[in-house]
């Protein structure tokens, strides 16, 4: 995905949600959700999501 491409990737999901990126912080917000979609690709070329199934119910230990 471009620098562009992401650009418009964010400033649309930050307006759907509501969020307001001040235009001096787009730059970096851009450059790090590059790194994090980079980061993702690491894991998901590892193949552990293929061979783990996720538990069907999470029931939390009562405390105390």
């Amino acid at each position: 995905m471009t620098t562009d491409a992401t650009q418009a990737l964010v400033g649309s999901t930050a307006a759907s949600l509501g969020i307001e990126i001040a235009p001096e912080w787009m730059a970096n917000v851009v450059m790090f959700f590059s790194v994090a979609r980079s980061m993702a690709k690491l894991v998901e070329d590892t193949g552990a999501a293929a061979a783990s199934e996720a538990a069907p119910v999470f029931t939390p230990r009562a405390s105390g």
